[in-house]
């Protein structure tokens, strides 16, 4: 699945530096697309309809997109990871005539569990006009898509058309939503920003179906690995919700603010944690194009050569290579994200100012930076864990990731605004050693995982 990856490192290893500037570019895009775009989009669309659209409005298109952004990616977290491993198992045995049908059938159950989640709560929950509840719904469907699609981007080589479909999603969704505005209002802007996530979809199929040009077939054949890895799917739901539950408890603190009704949010600890968030897209860069594909080099070597009979001198050997890249990965993102984490700690007070937040919001937003810092260490620790197989922990993790983000945002609630944040830190920071701790157990007995206790013959 690090396809893109590997197509990303050749051209950033070129002694070109416009190559290298233009292949980190595309890395961002691949790595945190979906996200920029929203940020980029937003910002873009509150500065050109300053003066057309009232703060009510605006509120109203931003806490439609959040909500979208979010119960889309839970909802569909159990689907993507299966259809993850599903999808790695069918390129591993070459079996890449199956991918078209895949997607369709995922899709196809991705939209029908929001639809059934989704539409008594847009049209019953939510006091919005009719315009507005199918637009908002069109985008919570779209979103989705999204995250699904973005499965197979790993897979794919063509870095390129991504770029391009994101590029393109958010200028028509900045156009669009300065250009409607003006007439409709707020619901202009939300059909805008709906319209580009739809063209993004679009292009992402397009993009996905021109590299599996197959036919169409056993759209629901990938149904029975939900059984198979049940684990991987309750780690999908847990992980995601994971990264919303403190927004959803501080919407419903005494601070949250009700856009409508039905409509909670919180925009200071919303805005503190999605600026916070920006700082580890770096992180993100290193690790699709430098850390992941060495790592990947490494695990495929050592599972060859035990495939292939290899002696227990050259397994090792391999073995000790795996954890020399593993430690020099997990330093590299380590002094890459805790520079950027010192850098933004320091200027925290510009950068919330520019954002036009008040001084409330710095101590927020420096508890976020360092809850990032850790929650970037926990995803790597996480995908070496799933890489090797080791999906109870994982469930482990992801579950002590939730409980704990839930109750620690919850526990220092009552002791005011200086303390806001403080539960998503001390969460990502117990759940990161947690998952290193477990990993390095784990990872260190590796030829004993390999032959013993990861060996499904045995179990």
């Amino acid at each position: 699945m690090a396809g893109v990856g590997f197509a990303l490192r050749t051209l950033v290893e070129r002694d070109d530096l416009s190559a290298q500037l233009k292949g980190y570019g595309h890395a961002a895009v691949v790595a945190a697309g979906p996200w920029l775009f929203t940020v980029l989009a937003l910002a873009g669309l509150e500065i050109t309809t300053r003066g057309v659209l009232g703060r009510e409005e605006l509120s109203l298109v931003t806490s439609l997109m959040i909500y979208n952004f979010s119960f889309s990616l839970v909802f569909s977290g159990p689907i993507v990871m299966v259809l993850t491993r599903h999808l790695a198992d069918c390129l591993y045995a070459r079996q890449a005539e199956d991918v078209p049908g895949v997607l369709v059938g995922a899709l196809t159950l991705l939209w029908g569990v929001q639809l059934l989640i989704g539409t008594p709560f847009i049209v019953i929950v939510l006091d919005l006009s009719a315009v507005n509840s199918v637009l908002a719904l069109v985008g919570f469907l779209v979103t989705g898509g999204i995250w699904l699609a973005c499965v197979f981007l790993s897979a794919l080589k063509n870095f390129g058309s991504i770029s391009f479909a994101f590029a393109l999603g958010m200028l028509i969704a900045f156009a669009g939503g300065t250009y409607l505005s003006p007439m409709f209002a707020g619901t202009g802007a939300l059909a805008g920003l709906t319209l580009g996530f739809a063209v993004i979809l679009y292009v992402l199929l397009g993009c996905i179906l021109a590299e599996y040009p197959y036919k169409i077939r056993n759209p629901f054949g990938f149904f029975p690995s939900f059984q198979k890895y049940w684990d991987l799917a309750c780690v999908g739901l847990f992980y995601n919700a994971a990264i919303w539950v403190d927004k959803w408890v501080m919407w419903l603190s005494p601070d949250g603010q009700a856009v409508t009704r039905g409509l909670i949010t919180n925009p200071s600890y919303d805005s503190s944690m999605f600026l916070a968030y920006l700082t580890i897209v770096p992180a993100l860069v290193l690790f699709l194009v430098s850390v992941e594909t060495s790592f990947f080099e490494r695990y495929v070597t050592f599972y060859r050569d035990v495939q292939n009979h290899a002696t227990l001198q050259k397994i090792r050997h391999n073995h000790r290579l795996i954890l020399n890249t593993i430690g020099q990965g997990t330093r590299n993102i380590t002094v890459v994200q805790g520079v950027i984490c010192y850098l933004a700690l320091l200027v925290a007070p510009g950068l919330i100012g520019l954002a036009k937040g008040g001084i409330e919001l710095v101590s927020i937003f420096r508890f976020g930076v360092l809850g990032a810092f850790f929650h970037t260490l926990l995803l790597f620790a996480m995908i070496l864990l799933a890489y090797f197989d080791l999906r109870r922990i994982l469930l482990g993790v992801t579950g002590l990731f939730f409980a704990s983000n839930a109750i620690l945002t919850l526990v220092f609630i009552p002791l005011g605004a200086p303390w806001t944040g403080y539960g998503y830190f001390l969460a990502s920071l117990l759940s990161f050693v947690v998952a290193c701790l477990a990993s390095i157990w784990c990872i260190k007995r590796l030829p004993y995982m390999t032959f013993i206790a990861n060996n499904p013959g045995i179990r």
